[in-house]
């Protein structure tokens, strides 16, 4: 017999129920300790900029602080199989937290007629996530912030249903993210190629220090052996790697726009080269440079100081003009010397 109260009941089938929902839609990451969000993002997404949908579905307020020791939600748009007595507003209701956008459903599952779904119907599900307005933000703010564009801002309104886009502090705007670059699929196959590409660098590691024992015998922290094994981030086994010349236009391209002000564009530039691994190690070491500056001009001291310690790694001899260089940009190339 069961004897746990009613309420209790009712209260584990929602809290069942929420977790799958949202296990369907995510997936479960546990960062590195010295992993930033924007590369989270670029590992699920192939873009850091993208961090955005990590911090708000796991209600990060400041990116710069990432939790440690401890899964972080990755969401994902994902795949509805329809099944029988299932509905547009049914699916608006459970998924996206109003039978009213079952409107929005039909535009992005380009669906004429709700009424002609068959089973077994796939439909593409948006993943949502929550916005607390801020001072001063409108439709448009929010709209920029996970669109990265206004053009979106009529979409937003409608979706939560607004006719305006003025906002009030403290209020909640839902967002849908329905953007294919975040598609389950595709970020499963981005995290498994990270995985492999990963494991490719370690075991070219392991290659290069057991040679290096062999040579030089195992000795204490002062051998050659062990300094070998202490220069393998700095070398990579790539110390003769030809840059492509896609990767290295995309370097110049950023150099060009981080000059213009563009930080944005060029920290995408930067993260699409990057992304590739096939730079040779003064061009790893240059992107890495513009990357951190671009990362202090976004306001990112922390992401900007990873980048640092990176770019240490790879050129561990490397110094900034202190000149020409900013104090505040000095400061964090300091502490990532420090940390290194």
């Amino acid at each position: 017999m069961n004897t746990r109260p009613p309420y209790l009941l009712l209260f584990i089938g929602f809290l069942a129920a929420t977790l799958f929902a949202r296990q369907a839609q995510a997936l479960k990451y546990k960062p590195k300790p010295e992993e930033t969000l924007s590369h989270i993002s670029l590992i699920h997404y192939g873009d850091p900029k993208k961090f955005i949908y990590i911090a708000a579905a796991n209600f990060i307020a400041d990116p710069d602080k990432v939790p440690r020791g401890k899964a972080l939600w990755v969401p994902t748009v994902w795949r509805y199989r329809l099944k029988k007595g299932d509905s547009l507003s049914r699916l608006a209701t459970k998924y996206l937290k109003d039978s009213k956008r079952s409107d929005f459903l039909k535009w992005l599952n380009k669906i004429k007629n709700p009424r002609d779904l068959e089973l077994g119907t796939l439909i593409t599900m948006p993943f949502l996530l929550r916005h607390r307005v801020q001072q001063g933000q409108s439709m448009v703010d929010v709209a920029k912030r996970y669109y990265f564009r206004s053009k979106e801002t009529g979409l937003l309104r409608k979706f939560n249903s607004k006719r305006t886009n003025v906002l009030r502090p403290g209020e909640i705007v839902f967002v849908p993210i329905f953007d294919k670059a975040t598609a389950f699929d595709k970020v499963k196959e981005r995290v498994k190629r990270n995985q492999k590409r990963e494991a490719k660098i370690t075991e070219e590691a392991k290659k290069i220090v057991k040679k290096a024992i062999a040579e030089n015998g195992s000795g204490t922290s002062d051998t050659p052996a062990t300094d070998a094994a202490t220069r393998i981030l700095e070398s990579d086994a790539r110390d003769d790697k030809k840059t492509p010349p896609e990767d290295l236009a995309l370097i110049e391209k950023a150099d060009e726009l981080y000059q213009d002000g563009e930080y944005a564009l060029a920290q995408a530039n930067l993260a699409r080269a990057l992304e590739h691994n096939l730079l040779s190690l003064a061009h790893e070491a240059q992107a890495r440079e513009i990357m951190a500056f671009c990362l202090m001009a976004l306001e990112r001291p922390q992401d900007a100081e990873h980048e640092f310690v990176r770019l240490l790694m790879v050129d561990p001899k490397r110094t900034l003009d202190p000149i020409t260089t900013s104090p505040k940009i000095m400061k964090a190339f300091q502490r990532a010397k420090g940390a290194r």
